[in-house]
C-alpha cells in the first residue's frame, strides 16, 4: 500500500509541477483571427465562447492555417495518437485526441477537457502500478516527462517559445509507450 500512495503521489505531483513560477506576466504569443475565433471572443463571458488564456497558450494562433490555431502543438499530438494505438490504449489515445483538438480549437472549456485526458492517460499507470513496482525504474522517465512539464510551463508562459510543449507531447509518448510495453 506505501508503494501504491508513492507512485500516486509521484503521478499527482506532475500536475503541480506545470504551476509553478509559471504566472506570465505579459501575452507573449499573438491571437489572430481565424475560423475558430476572431478579436470579438476575447471579451466572450459565456462557458462555451471563452478563449483559452494568455498563460494555456503554447504558440502564436492561427500562424500556420486559417484551421487550426497552435498548428506545431496539435501536429506533435500525432507522437500520443501513435503510440495509443500501436498498444491499443484508449485512454492514450483519448488523450492525444482532446489534446488535438483543444490546441486546434482555443476554447477555454476544450482546455479542461485537454487536462482531463492527461488525467484519464495518467489513470492507466495508476490502475496498473504494480507495473511501477515491479519495474522502479519506470519512474525515471516519468519523471523526466514531469520535468519536461514544468519547463514547458515556465518557457511557454514567462519565454515565449513554443518548442518545449512540442517536446513535452513527444516526451509523454515516449514514456507511454515505455510503460505500456512492460503492461
Amino acid at each position: 500500500m506505501k508503494n501504491k500512495a508513492i507512485v500516486i503521489a509521484l503521478l499527482t505531483s506532475i500536475f503541480g509541477l506545470q504551476y509553478i513560477s509559471t504566472r506570465a506576466s505579459d501575452n507573449l504569443f499573438t491571437r489572430g483571427p481565424g475560423f475558430w475565433s476572431k478579436s470579438s471572443d476575447e471579451h466572450a463571458t459565456g462557458f462555451f465562447q471563452k478563449l483559452t488564456p494568455h498563460e494555456s497558450q503554447r504558440e502564436n494562433w492561427y500562424a500556420v492555417t486559417p484551421y487550426i490555431a497552435e498548428f506545431w502543438c496539435t501536429a506533435s499530438n500525432v507522437a500520443l495518437l501513435g503510440v495509443g494505438l500501436y498498444y491499443g490504449s484508449p485512454e492514450l489515445i483519448a488523450a492525444g485526441t482532446v489534446s488535438v483538438v483543444s490546441h486546434t480549437i482555443p476554447k477555454r472549456w476544450l482546455l479542461y477537457v485537454d487536462k482531463l485526458g492527461v488525467l484519464c492517460a495518467t489513470s492507466k499507470v495508476i490502475r496498473t502500478y504494480p507495473v511501477v513496482l515491479n519495474n522502479p525504474w519506470l519512474l525515471f522517465p516519468i519523471a523526466g516527462v514531469a520535468g519536461v512539464n514544468a519547463i514547458d510551463a515556465y518557457c511557454a508562459r514567462k519565454k515565449g517559445y513554443t518548442v518545449p510543449h512540442v517536446i513535452w507531447h513527444c516526451a509523454a509518448a515516449a514514456a507511454a509507450g515505455l510503460y505500456l510495453s512492460h503492461c
